[in-house]
């Protein structure tokens, strides 16, 4: 069954007013499902506003996936809290949609490393302490990463790295890990490749040539291939890092649950 219509005026639509998580599923198994949904509920918490019970965002999922048998395809699961009238204070005012799509070709080319692109400092990302709705520099900013010849745009502030647009960003550094610094989003997927290690901060960009990690919940972790069109190194202690968590995500029950 399809979603009913969001009006013309909406202000998820004029605004971009609203709130998304977006998941790997496994089969029916959806990959960091508590941290995801931490993240959602935290947010909304933390800006004073009307929020879905834990609840109802798993009934939700359930309701989305369907008939859908468990195994091992992988799809995405996108959880929206969107703003359908105006009277954002008010929870009737909100509305949850829970849709499985396809995983985007791009991301899953970028899934054997990454060609990434500085993004020009006009493009921002809305708000980046948030995932919200209002996304128009993380759109840009992939457009002029793939009119560029890449496949993710990366964003900076002054001359430091902070994030992608559509991935958290690590620097190796020989296995003394840093990235997750402040202006980007709270990634995460890179909180659990970090594991509560690393040094919280924004990246250099020698940092991310001389070995740099690109983590999302569709990327999973891959390695930059290279930044700007110089190639990165690639130390094999980093790939198989990558690899090791690749696999966790995939075979960990802890990190999954089951809709």
């Amino acid at each position: 069954m399809s979603p009913d219509p969001v009006p013309f005026d909406a202000p998820a639509l004029e605004r971009g007013f609203g709130f998304f998580e977006t998941l790997l599923l496994l089969g029916r198994r959806a990959v960091l499902w508590q941290p995801h949904a931490r993240r959602l509920l935290t947010t909304l918490e933390t800006l004073d506003l009307p929020a879905p019970s834990i609840e109802a965002l798993e009934s939700s999922s359930r309701a989305a996936l369907g008939r859908m048998e468990d195994g091992e395809e992988e799809r995405a699961l996108r959880l929206s809290w969107i703003a359908v009238e105006h009277d954002v204070e008010a929870a009737a005012s909100w509305r949850l949609d829970a849709s499985v799509r396809p995983i985007p070709p791009i991301t899953l080319s970028r899934r054997t490393g990454s060609r990434a692109v500085t993004v020009p400092e006009r493009f921002r990302r809305d708000s980046p302490a948030f995932k919200s709705t209002s996304y128009f520099g993380a759109v840009a900013a992939l457009r002029h990463a793939r009119r560029s010849g890449g496949d993710e745009g990366l964003f900076t502030d002054g001359n430091l790295y902070v994030e992608g647009a559509s991935t958290g960003l690590v620097a190796w550094n020989g296995g003394r890990l840093a990235g997750l610094g402040p202006g980007g989003l709270p990634s995460v997927t890179a909180e659990a490749f970090l594991e509560g290690a690393g040094e919280r901060r924004g990246l250099f960009r020698e940092e991310l040539l001389s070995g740099g990690i690109l983590l999302g919940s569709l990327t999973t972790a891959v390695p930059l291939l290279s930044l700007d069109g110089v190639e990165c190194v690639r130390p094999p202690a980093m790939l198989r890092a990558c690899e090791a968590f690749q696999q966790r995500l995939r075979t960990d029950a802890a990190l999954q649950k089951r809709l």
